[in-house]
C-alpha cells in the first residue's frame, strides 16, 4: 500500500519539476528577447542617424550624438529589466532543484549562491555593446559642448 507521505512527496516533485520547465522556457524566451533587444537597437540608431544625415540640413556631431546615447539608454533599460529576471529564473530553478534533491535524499553542493541585483544586471558583461555606443556617444556630445568654448579661447 503506497503511503500517503510518498503520494505527497511524490506530488511535490512533480510540481516542482513542472515549475523547472516553465521557468526554463521563460528565461529562454527572456534571453532571445535581450539578443533581439541588441539587435533592434542598433538597427535603430542607424536608422535614425540616417535619417537625420539625409533628411535634416542643420544636424550637428552634438545631436545626432545625443539622440543615438537617448535611444542606447533605453535600450539598455529594457535590456537590464529582461537580464534581472532572467537571473531571478535561474535562481528560482535552482531552489526547486535543491529542493527535489533534499527530498530523494540526493547530496547538494554548497556553491556560493549568486546574488541578484539590479547593479550586476545593469553592468553585466552582456551590455558592453550598450556601454561601448553609450561611452561613444558622451564623448561625442562632451567634444560638441566644448567646441564653442574653445572657439572663445582662440580668439
Amino acid at each position: 500500500m503506497i503511503d500517503l507521505e510518498d503520494k505527497k512527496q511524490e506530488c511535490k516533485n512533480e510540481i516542482d519539476r513542472i515549475s523547472i520547465e516553465q521557468l526554463h522556457e521563460s528565461t529562454l524566451q527572456i534571453s532571445n528577447q535581450c539578443f533581439e533587444y541588441k539587435k533592434l537597437c542598433v538597427t535603430v540608431i542607424g536608422v535614425i542617424v540616417t535619417a537625420l544625415l539625409k533628411f535634416s540640413e542643420s544636424s550637428s556631431l552634438t545631436e545626432i550624438a545625443f539622440i543615438c546615447l537617448v535611444i542606447v539608454l533605453g535600450f539598455w533599460c529594457c535590456d537590464s529589466i529582461a537580464y534581472y529576471y532572467q537571473k531571478s529564473n535561474r535562481i528560482l530553478m535552482g531552489k526547486l532543484t535543491i529542493g527535489i534533491k533534499e527530498r530523494h535524499g540526493i547530496e547538494v553542493s554548497t556553491a556560493p549562491a549568486q546574488g541578484l541585483s539590479w547593479f550586476k544586471a545593469i553592468f553585466n558583461p552582456s551590455m558592453a555593446l550598450y556601454m561601448y555606443i553609450a561611452v561613444m556617444c558622451l564623448l561625442a556630445v562632451i567634444y560638441g559642448l566644448l567646441e564653442p568654448i574653445k572657439v572663445l579661447f582662440e580668439q
